[in-house]
């Protein structure tokens, strides 16, 4: 896959994203599976991978946590 935005080689890695969920909610999910381009850094994540970020921060939302980080591996 060629990147979007400098039309460079992406090669599989991870990043990390955090998500405000709320007034005073912070959690970021790391280690999270990305095709990441080697020139620029532009990360594209697939929709698979973002539905599971989804139920586990749905997850997280309904334990009660206000800030935390979550490793993708370890709770997918």
């Amino acid at each position: 896959m060629k990147c979007p935005a400098c039309r460079g080689k992406m090669e599989q890695g991870t990043t990390t994203l955090p998500y405000e969920l709320g007034r005073g909610k912070l959690i970021v999910v790391q280690d999270v599976p990305a095709l990441v381009c080697i020139q620029c850094g532009e990360v594209f994540i697939e929709s698979v991978t973002l539905k599971k970020v989804e139920t586990l921060l749905n997850t997280v939302e309904k334990s009660g946590m206000t800030m935390g980080f979550l490793e993708y591996r370890a709770a997918a």
